[in-house]
């Protein structure tokens, strides 16, 4: 029997399964209380080569043109030889185009997340950057007082060759500049860490996306599924935890994390120097815009070239009726995400339009691949701020009162919460059914004139931005639309406790 629903309620259903994937825990895959998820209000087209400076680096590369076609019969004669001025000058313009590249990332993971109405069972909300993080983080480190212990020279040794281990020192030149620099990169030791984590995040989301599929009960075939292979994905999860041990240094990892905050309470001021030069090393100048950022990547740098790593989610009639709801989740509301279709006109007009058509939900479905990256940022030292051996200069009027989280629910601050894990999907498909032309037919003409979306999922048009400006095309036929390439359409993010929280028994600050 059709059931005729506005978009907003069939997009309410897609995001409350979506969160219980992302989120929900069991035996196998611990649920986390610290984490929410930001979706952005419009998802974000991202072509996969804007990511490439994550595994080329910022070396220069030039290709050589592909051939003409042979018309006719005819071959077309060989282009000319390029002269070495040529070549340099191609070389430099790839280079540009990779500090840009990388410029754009930093500045979308250097936002702070909004944090309003994360409290209690609360864990989405949506993506509403209000500062950023690297700002925030260097008036922390250049205003505050940490507790005047001085290490011996044997355990100083120790702090420097485990970080050494995490970080490492790497010579480049400076496009602007021409000169050597030293910047700070994470080690293969971190690199593989990441890897193993993302595949381990990976495992684990399919491990949820078939068992939450088998608690809605409502598709014997995911039912059926579950209760033949269940064991099997257990033992996927399971393998890919102690691949993470045993080949991702996660114990070392986790070791060395917890001895450098066991003693930073004795060398605060030794540690606090290092975390500046840890920031300094990871300044970069944008070739076209001339500002500084951080240097931030996700890792693994190629997880956009192949499918490895990437989660099929589908939603259909039998997930609908199962009552996945998303405004549970928030207590209420939809905390300014708009569910329902989105038509945005031309940059001139600005022009929003929330559509009332019906969809017939039996006749619906969804499907797209999905991928959780997780965000590195050498430069930032989250143990310095859970650290009960620094606090704000008492001396400063403007930030002796300031605080990076207050601890509360939800959390406030200068740094309340900040993202770990993005999120992105690709080959998303909406299969609406003979019965839902009308909403088929409304997204393709609309997206002519601007571009339509659809809860946090871009679905076709002209993406614009201060930085950027995509066009996504879309194919479709009588049943439905697939929206083509990939786009980032949230973040995971943490909650910090209350900082700082110095001790209480410190008698010297410097």
């Amino acid at each position: 029997m059709a059931k005729e629903v506005l978009p907003e309620e069939l997009m309410n259903s897609v995001l409350g399964k979506l969160y219980d994937v992302l989120t929900n825990g069991d035996d196998v895959v611990p649920q986390s209380n610290d984490n929410y998820l930001a979706w952005l209000s419009v998802g974000m087209p991202f072509p996969k080569e804007e990511l490439e400076f994550l595994s080329t680096g910022f070396t220069g590369i030039y290709r050589e043109p592909e051939p003409a076609p042979v018309l006719d019969g005819q071959t077309p004669p060989a282009p000319r030889e390029k002269t070495p001025e040529e070549i340099n000058q191609l070389l430099a313009q790839d280079v540009t185009r990779k500090y840009m590249q990388a410029e754009n990332v930093a500045r979308l993971c250097d936002m702070v997340p909004d944090t309003s109405g994360v409290k209690g069972s609360v864990t989405m909300n949506v993506w509403n950057p209000e500062n950023t993080l690297s700002l925030a983080y260097r008036h922390i480190l250049k205003f505050s007082q940490v507790a005047n212990f001085e290490l011996d020279e044997k355990t100083k040794a120790k702090i420097v060759r485990l970080r050494g281990l995490l970080q490492e020192k790497k010579t480049k030149k400076n496009i602007i500049t021409d000169e050597e620099e030293e910047v700070l990169q994470e080690t293969a030791l971190v690199k593989k860490y990441n890897e193993k984590l993302q595949n381990y995040m990976n495992e684990a989301l399919e491990y949820n996306t078939h068992r939450v599929n088998a608690l809605a009960a409502k598709d014997p075939t995911a039912v059926h599924f579950w209760a033949m292979n269940a064991s099997i994905l257990r033992n996927k999860v399971s393998a890919a935890k102690k691949d993470w041990i045993t080949n991702g240094f996660k114990e070392e990892y986790d070791q060395i994390a917890a001895f450098i905050a066991q003693v930073e309470g004795r060398s605060m001021l030794t540690l606090k120097a290092d975390y500046i030069d840890d920031m300094e090393k990871a300044r970069l100048t944008g070739p076209s815009s001339g500002s500084d950022f951080f240097y931030t990547s996700f890792l693994p740098g190629g997880f956009a070239d192949s499918d490895s790593g990437w989660t099929e989610f589908k939603f259909s009639k039998s997930d609908f009726e199962s009552n996945f709801k998303f405004n549970s989740k928030k207590g209420g509301g939809q905390g300014g995400l708009a569910l329902g279709f989105v038509n945005i006109g031309g940059s001139a007009a600005h022009k929003t339009e929330t559509s009332k058509t019906k969809i017939d939900s039996s006749r619906f479905a969804l499907s797209f691949k999905i991928c959780q990256v997780p965000i590195v940022r050498p430069w930032f030292n989250v143990n310095f701020l859970t650290s009960k051996y620094w606090r704000f200069d008492q001396n400063n009027g403007e930030f002796k009162d300031n605080m990076v989280s207050n601890g509360a629910s939800p959390p406030n601050g200068m740094i309340p919460a900040y993202t770990t894990t993005a999120i992105f999907v690709k080959d998303l498909n909406l299969f609406f059914g003979e019965r839902n032309t009308e909403i088929s037919n409304k997204m393709k003409s609309t997206s002519g004139g601007g571009f339509v979306s659809w809860g946090p999922f871009f679905a076709g048009g002209k993406y614009e931005s201060q930085s950027r400006e995509r066009k996504v095309d879309i194919s479709s036929n009588s049943q439905g639309i697939k929206i083509q390439g990939m786009q980032l359409i949230g973040f995971k993010c943490h909650t910090l406790a209350k900082a700082p929280d110095p001790k209480p028994d410190i008698s010297e600050w410097v």
